[in-house]
């Protein structure tokens, strides 16, 4: 029977003053503003307040709070940081920090994605650099959170690269690249939907090209022929449209020879992109292009309504208001383009390098320069002139860069740099647009699309976990959760009236739902007790230990004269392959001990590094030094705490190593490592110690390698691993 439904129903109790997601209420950059100020200074014109809390992202605002993400203090306590202000005076109301780890991203990228508030609760969602995900409530209580990295095998690079999340009725959506157990092995951009109360995985989507960057574009959510598409520029170089609510690819249009950034904006049926790489069809680098979001599968050929080559904007994404669309070349270049024909109506330059978006009310475009100026340019149809530009610059007279984004609510404009807030505005306040429900509502048809939630869980041997299957109609609507036939495949056990029971040790597998011709599955991975062994001999030459964070690609059990060992592949020269992090279990708490066998073959004159991994921590021996140590370090790109010991270590000989942390009542700990010949007696003294003002309480156990020496025809520097083991201290 039809019936009239809200799908995911979520009352809209916003209040004016709200700017939750980071482009406006209307996701497009555009402000319902006026008497918004033509000038300002830093001294105190049009000033309300300024805070001493910067950005290199945007802020957002919930009734009467803005939010942001940050780094926080210097050497061994600096950490990433999410703080609310007071939208009134700019006073900190609260903060909480988190360390940063596992990740190749320096001090200067931190606070890269943008945070995002659900209208409806009043949540502040933050992606942190490191891959941790918050849900805070509006006074900074953690809801919950997860760690992508770990749990999913998150990949971040040293470009700090950061998918900001958005809210869709009961989810919250964020992206990145990743390799995991399974089917997820391969890597590529994949989408995460959790549900936006609890952190329950319920769908995951992927784009399925090749990721060729990691990359930020932020996804938008448009209404599209009556179904909901979650709609974003992609690293393997497309746009891709999902349906939101069950993450099933809808179109993708190929834009690009690299990886997009820029967040796309809509209008109607209208998608607008850009980027400044290779075009796919031309040698001209750039592109400003309209796809028609009405189409399905591969509408590249089809769905262009209209493109203007060479316009690189690569990094500013667009803006759009009063019938016109605005980008900003790399060179800071402001085009304003007619968005239903692209005739460009005029071009002016603001500046010599564009980062941050541009937003634009009441008849004035607020835009940052990167080399640290905040314009203010009056724009119509006719023509662009600046009003205004103020400079910051720090005590050695370098720029303070700016590749944030402001926020307009209630007549007031905030403008971050990357050490302090301003708000400004004529004193006058004023009732701002407020962010709409994105979930459509419409008539249900029938089913289409089945769906089991949670979509991936881990479970403790022991624990029990019951899914639901729930079935969808071709506009994504939800129908209801039906019944459904139940089965599991790569799991032991089996599984009754859609519950199972984890048995036996570790293991990853798909718990199944059929209804009808219509299945779906759900990716579970069984996490035993400790202590934990795997010595691998139980396994298949080429395979991988089940529900290990590997791939295929990195690693894989071989014989070594009738010994089954793990083998760091070193036979890509691609550098994504070079590294190995491999995540063992996902984050418990730290009070355990990690250890492993391992041996590193020599290639020439080159070392391979190898190690291990707990909570962020990492035990290496290093080969690639000039004389070899064994190195404690976490966050090893600034690093944050490094400690290295002269170890005289030989190639192809096989050694223990052991990584332990003991936590203290004050939430320091100590960081202990000893490594010593296989076979002989454990020394009694730790190899090399630190400790640890700011440690985390918890994380994942894991290997870590690098291999050096690779070519396209002769592999690089193996390493092997065996008797893997984590147990609990004593």
């Amino acid at each position: 029977m039809h019936r009239l439904v809200w799908f995911f129903v979520a009352a809209v109790l916003s209040v004016a003053g709200d700017w939750t997601h980071w482009r406006g209420p209307q996701q497009n950059g555009f402000a319902k503003a006026e008497s918004l100020p033509e000038t300002w200074s830093a001294e105190g014109e049009n000033l309300l307040w300024k805070a001493p809390y910067g950005t290199r992202s945007a802020p957002v605002v919930h009734n009467g709070r803005v939010f942001m993400i940050n780094a926080a203090g210097e050497g061994e306590r600096l950490q990433e940081r999410v703080v609310a202000l007071d939208l009134e005076s700019g006073k900190l109301i609260w903060e909480h920090r988190f360390n940063v780890f596992l990740t190749d991203i320096v001090a200067h990228r931190l606070g890269w994605a943008n945070p995002c508030v659900d209208p409806e609760t009043g949540y502040v969602f933050a992606h942190g650099v490191q891959g941790l995900f918050f849900c805070f409530d509006r006074d900074g209580k953690i809801i919950w959170h997860r760690s992508l990295t770990e749990e999913f095998g998150r990949v971040s690079g040293y470009g700090g690269r950061t998918h900001s999340p958005i809210v869709y009725g009961d989810l919250v959506i964020v992206s990145f690249l990743n390799s995991s157990w399974g089917p997820q092995g391969k890597g590529l951009h994949r989408y995460l939907a959790m549900n936006k109360n609890t952190g329950e995985v319920v769908w995951w989507t992927a784009a399925d090209g090749t990721p060729l960057d990691t990359t930020y574009s932020t996804p938008v959510i448009a209404t599209i022929q009556g179904v909901d598409l979650l709609i974003a520029g992609a690293a393997d170089g497309t746009v891709q449209a999902f349906k939101a609510a069950t993450g099933e690819p809808v179109w993708k249009f190929v834009l690009s020879k690299r990886g997009l950034n820029t967040s796309v904006v809509v209008m109607g049926h209208n998608v607008y992109a850009a980027h400044s790489e290779e075009n796919i069809d031309t040698s001209v680098m750039g592109r400003l292009v309209c796809i028609d979001a009405t189409g399905k599968g591969d509408v590249t050929a089809t769905h262009e309504r209209w493109r203007i080559d060479g316009l690189g904007d690569g990094y500013a994404s667009l803006a759009l208001g009063d019938g016109m669309l605005f980008a900003c070349d790399n060179a800071a270049n402001l085009y304003a383009i007619d968005p239903d024909s692209g005739q460009q109506f005029w071009q002016f330059n603001y500046g010599n390098a564009a980062k941050g978006s541009p937003v634009y009310g009441d008849g004035k475009i607020y835009v940052g320069e990167e080399a640290g100026k905040w314009h203010v340019l009056q724009v119509d149809k006719k023509g662009c002139r600046e009003l205004d530009n103020d400079a910051f610059h720090l005590e050695n007279g370098a720029p303070i860069e700016i590749h944030a984004s402001p926020a307009i609510v209630d007549g007031r404009v905030l403008l971050p740099n990357r050490t302090e807030l301003f708000c400004i505005g004529k004193g006058k306040k004023q009732e701002s647009e407020t962010m709409p429900s994105l979930v459509s509502k419409g008539e249900v048809g029938p089913p289409t699309h089945l769906q089991v939630v949670p979509a991936e869980t881990v479970l403790s041997v022991g624990e029990k976990q019951t899914f639901h299957a729930r079935q969808f109609d071709a506009n994504g609507h939800l129908i209801g959760e039906v019944d459904a036939t139940w089965s599991v495949k790569g799991l032991p056990g089996s599984v009754e009236a859609g519950a199972y029971t984890a048995t036996g040790g570790m293991s990853a597998g798909m718990v199944i739902a059929k209804v009808g011709e219509m299945s779906a599955e759900a990716r579970v991975r069984v996490v035993p007790a400790l202590p934990y062994h795997q010595d691998f001999e139980s396994l298949p030459v080429d395979g991988n230990p089940s529900g290990w964070i590997t791939s295929k690609m990195k690693t894989a059990v071989t014989d070594v004269n009738g010994n089954k060992v793990l083998r760091k592949l070193a036979d890509k020269p691609d550098p994504k392959f070079a590294r190995l992090r491999s995540y063992i279990m996902p984050p418990i708490p730290g009070n355990y001990t990690v250890q492993a066998d391992m041996s590193g073959a020599k290639k020439k004159r080159f070392y391979p590094d190898m190690g291990l991994i707990h909570s962020g921590y990492m035990l290496i021996l290093m080969g690639t030094t000039r004389s070899p140590v064994v190195r404690l370090v976490t966050w090893d790109p600034i690093p944050r705490l490094q400690v290295d010991v002269p170890f005289d270590w030989k190639p192809d000989m096989w050694y223990t190593a052991k990584l332990s942390i003991d936590h203290h009542a004050d939430g320091t700990a100590t960081v202990h490592g000893k490594v010593w010949p296989q076979g002989e007696a454990e020394p009694e003294a730790w190899t090399v110690e630190m400790t640890d003002p700011i440690a985390r309480a918890d994380g994942s156990p894991g290997l870590y390698a690098y291999s050096v020496g690779i070519s396209e025809n002769s592999p690089g520097t193996e390493v092997f691993f065996d008797n893997v083991k984590v147990f609990q201290n004593p």
